[in-house]
């Protein structure tokens, strides 16, 4: 058996258990929905003829994703290939944001204090950070990472390997408005990086109002139900003077397109067309507001907020 096909039947023989549990009640239409991908996926004829008559009638608002399960095998394989995908500058995955953050960093001109949330593998911050260091500015900028997955934090941790010696980073727990002042006033670096385990939904209880300059959220909010994505704006408008979202929007022919490159992940491939069928479509995005730029490359969108 091949190793794909034996990530594909590990996965259904945990998405049973899970089928089982009664901690899965409410969510067995998301299990169900991830058993049905994977059998799908065993075979290409199969996975298509799922994607075109199966995909498009799926309930967003009820899926999950395989990361989103308490699985480390999971979480890894598939934050593991979307690093190498962000790292490409070709199609430029998270390119929109990080080009978006220095040219914010650049034209302000001064020190800063910026943060991700849902941060994950850190690719977009490892780039902004080493845009920064070839920028050589007199000024500091201090990028703070928050996320409660332990597991995430160990693939950012390898991830930022290599700005080690380069850049300050600092690993903690939770984090305050006092206890990143201390943490910069011992920095002698011009790029801090604190790694953080805050509830995002509490970091306005942490942080004074506009702490940050800029927050962003690369990937992040279509995990949210729609109860968290409302608290999480509120947070975000608490805490920061400008905001950053990107996340991707509804495009299925986009999805046969990713699936191609997604195909020898099964873990990778069901994060990115599942995502595909929880994104909402532009013109749902578009009414919410905001300075908004597509990307149809990709099949992602860029929305800036002023708080």
């Amino acid at each position: 058996m091949s190793t794909r096909k034996q990530q594909i039947e590990r996965a259904l023989a945990r998405l049973r258990v899970f089928q089982k549990d009664p901690a899965y009640t409410d969510k067995q239409y998301a299990v169900q929905a991830n058993i049905t991908f994977l059998e799908a996926a065993r075979s290409l004829l199969r996975y298509l003829w799922w994607l075109f008559k199966v995909a498009p009638k799926l309930d967003g608002s009820r899926l999950l994703e395989l990361t989103d399960f308490p699985v480390e095998e999971w979480d890894v394989a598939m934050h593991e290939r979307l690093i190498e995908m962000q790292k490409r500058k070709r199609p430029g995955l998270v390119t929109p944001l990080v080009n978006a953050i220095t040219e914010y960093t650049k034209k302000e001109s001064r020190d800063l204090i910026i943060a991700n949330l849902g941060a994950g593998g850190m690719e977009v911050d490892r780039q902004v950070a080493e845009w920064a260091l070839k920028e050589n500015s007199q000024h500091t900028l201090t990028i703070v990472g928050v996320d409660k997955s332990s597991i995430t934090r160990r693939i950012a941790d390898r991830n930022l390997k290599g700005l080690a010696d380069r850049v300050e980073m600092v690993e903690t727990g939770e984090l305050t408005a006092t206890k990143l002042g201390e943490i910069q006033k011992e920095t002698t670096k011009k790029v801090l990086i604190v790694m953080c385990t805050n509830d995002i939904f509490g970091l306005d209880k942490k942080f004074g109002k506009d702490y940050f300059d800029l927050v962003y959220h690369s990937l992040f909010r279509h995990h949210l139900t729609p109860t968290q994505q409302i608290d999480l704006d509120r947070t975000v408008g608490a805490i920061s003077k400008k905001h950053f979202e990107f996340d991707g929007y509804k495009s299925w022919p986009h999805g046969l397109i990713q699936s191609l490159f997604a195909w020898t992940s099964p873990v990778f491939l069901n994060g990115t067309i599942i995502s595909m069928a929880r994104y909402r479509a532009k013109d749902e995005i578009s009414r919410e507001g905001g300075d908004i730029s597509y990307y149809d490359i990709t099949s992602h969108y860029l929305r800036r907020l002023q708080s």
